[in-house]
């Protein structure tokens, strides 16, 4: 009798110390769990934020290669990569390998992704359409290894802990820290890229894979799975089984389809907001970085924050109130630089990002919750959890997603001719990276051929048959000469070399400008100590430069239209949409979540007694 006593007297204080073992595994597995989620965002933001930037105005193309590319990468390739998502979870959930479910899947796309990532932006020298296959294969392998990753990582999160007040605090860490990533991604991109675009993508290629595999090197040695549930351990997941698996679960198709919306149009503006800044005031990359600084410290500072304000006001009220501000800042920056009253200036610009941040941050922080309380809504109607396969569902939707916000990019630069003005501000950053890797002789000589094609262009209009005839007959003597021939030079786009800055940088490394490139004496190369380069962007003079003479200021109101439109309007419906198809449908509020852990709880411990 005494030992029967004790032990029922020593079986609290067992469970107290598993408690307390599973609570310090939880903290620890929250902050390298969601810290490692840094170099991933950035990577992530450097194909869906600026592949399309580096393609527009780092490669030159026509606009039949152009748009080929965005189709075949932007829309076909992610909408083939979405359907593989599912196929990944289902293998994922199939897993069994001695060091977890997830993290042998995550360290392996980190690694093959980095790799991919690094070929993706340091092989430049291929022309036209080969460049449009080279571009093609390397994408499908970006999406493929990422897919490995992606899966596994954003299946990991429901894993790590069903307590209501700790999947809030890691989920707010993880997109906080996700945010991190994708603020020094698109902060330290624009400074290295602008006005000397090639050379800065293969920096920042090299570094931010680095940084990926870095991360998920962290992730692999730190976190620690939790034990699967015995009925889990030897669980195969077959294709029918996962269709089954997802297409029973109403709620994550409801919130699958409202992510589709809110993600569509939350990416719109960033994927615009070059060719909006460039447009409106100007190639420069220290203005596109406040604008991003300005994004991305609001979306850091509004998820630290999402804890106390859902606490305070709720997760349905917190979602309506983000969604006005959202729209009001969206509605904002559509009325900028139309009338005195509301210029179209960097300061206002920044405050209305801000705005438009705060809103889609705090609603996209709920939607993540809510997308991971489907994995206990599962448990508690068919008593399975399948995290991979419930969870692949939010990857699955950003890209598809971002197929369709590349679509609609693709379509607003080619019909409104933004794409092909865009081109001259390519030809420049193509011969300034050409320009610099030749010796002096060659670029004396290049110099000089160029004011010669310039002679053949005098007193003609860019699209007239008189200009395209000029442009061939440049482009017949172009590919006659094995000097010039090197630079490929585009002859459509010959007469924004006209206006670039040739400088003189001596052995302390002193710039000075000399004189535009069309009124350039080549002999000073070999005449002149000091390295010769040509400048596209802001001069220190403060004369214009040929990117804004060739971009900003031949721009049309069709084209301010077009991009003002998809940047804004199109962004704000898109937010509403997504809010209104969770208001309807979406069923799983805070009582309710409660309500089925106290279920899924009480079916465990059935298990454990059993057991």
């Amino acid at each position: 009798m005494e030992n029967k006593v004790a032990t029922e007297a020593a079986a609290p204080d067992e469970k107290s110390a598993v408690e307390l073992l599973r609570k310090k595994t939880f903290n620890r597995n929250k902050w390298f769990y969601s810290v490692s989620g840094i170099g991933r965002d950035m990577s992530y933001a450097l194909i869906d934020s600026f592949l399309l930037i580096y393609i527009q105005f780092g490669v030159s193309l026509t606009l039949a290669q152009f748009t080929t590319l965005s189709l075949i990468i932007g829309v076909g390739g992610r909408i083939w990569d979405a359907m593989n998502d599912p196929l990944m979870g289902a293998i994922i959930e199939g897993s069994h390998f001695k060091n977890g479910k997830f993290r042998p899947w995550i360290l392996l796309g980190a690694i093959l992704c980095g790799l991919a990532i690094i070929v993706m932006f340091n092989v430049q020298s291929i022309p036209g359409w080969r460049f449009v296959v080279f571009m093609t294969i390397m994408y499908l392998l970006w999406e493929s290894t990422f897919t490995m990753n992606d899966i596994g990582y954003w299946a990991m999160l429901p894993s790590l802990s069903s307590v209501k007040e700790e999947r809030n605090s890691i989920t707010t860490l993880t997109v906080l820290f996700a945010g991190v990533g994708a603020i020094l991604a698109q902060g330290i991109i624009p400074q290295v890229t602008v006005g000397d675009m090639r050379a800065g993508y293969r920096f920042v290629s090299i570094l931010i894979a680095a940084a990926f595999i870095g991360c998920q090197l962290l992730l692999f040695f730190t976190v620690k799975e939790p034990p699967r549930r015995k009925v889990e351990n030897s669980e195969n997941i077959s294709l029918k089984k996962m269709w089954k698996t997802i297409a029973r679960n109403d709620q994550v198709l409801w919130m699958t389809l409202s992510m589709l919306f809110y993600n569509i149009g939350s990416t719109m503006l960033i994927a615009l907001a070059a060719n909006l800044l460039y447009m409106e005031i100007g190639y420069n990359g220290t203005l596109y970085f406040y604008v991003v600084v300005a994004y991305g410290v609001t979306m850091v500072a509004v998820n630290a924050l999402y804890p106390a304000l859902v606490n305070k006001l709720g997760r349905n009220r917190l979602q309506n109130t983000s969604i006005l501000t959202a729209v009001i800042g969206y509605a904002l920056i559509a009325l900028m630089g139309w009338t005195s009253i509301l210029p179209f200036n960097i300061a206002l610009l920044c405050a209305f990002c801000m705005m438009v941040s705060a809103g889609q941050s705090l609603f996209y922080m709920s939607c993540i919750i809510n997308m991971a309380n489907c994995v206990e809504y599962n448990d508690y109607k068919y008593g399975e959890r399948n995290e991979a396969v419930v969870s692949t569902l939010r990857p699955f939707m950003a890209k598809f997603a971002a197929a369709m916000h590349t679509l609609i990019v693709t379509l607003v630069l080619a019909i409104s001719g933004t794409f092909l003005l865009s081109q001259s501000i390519s030809t420049l950053e193509t011969q300034r990276d050409f320009f610099d890797k030749h010796n002096p002789a060659d670029q004396a000589y290049y110099i000089t051929q160029v004011q010669d094609y310039l002679k053949e262009y005098d007193g003609l209009k860019a699209g007239t048959p008189e200009y395209k005839a000029a442009a061939q007959a440049v482009g017949t003597r172009i590919a006659a000469d094995d000097v010039v021939s090197k630079f490929q030079l585009d002859p459509e786009y010959v007469p924004a070399l006209s206006d670039a800055m040739v400088i003189v940088t001596d052995a302390q490394g002193n710039a000075k400008e000399i004189s535009r490139l069309g009124a350039f004496d080549a002999n000073m190369i070999s005449a002149t100590n000091g390295t010769f380069s040509i400048k596209i962007d802001d001069l220190k003079s403060g004369d214009e430069s040929a990117a804004n003479i060739h971009f900003r200021d031949q721009r049309t109101m069709t084209m301010r239209v077009w991009v003002r439109l998809a940047a804004t309007l199109l962004p704000a419906l898109m937010l509403v949409i997504s809010l209104w198809i969770q208001k309807k449908k979406f069923i799983i509020d805070e009582n309710f979540y409660d309500q089925m852990m106290v279920e899924i709880n009480n079916r465990k411990e059935e298990e454990n007694s059993l057991a």
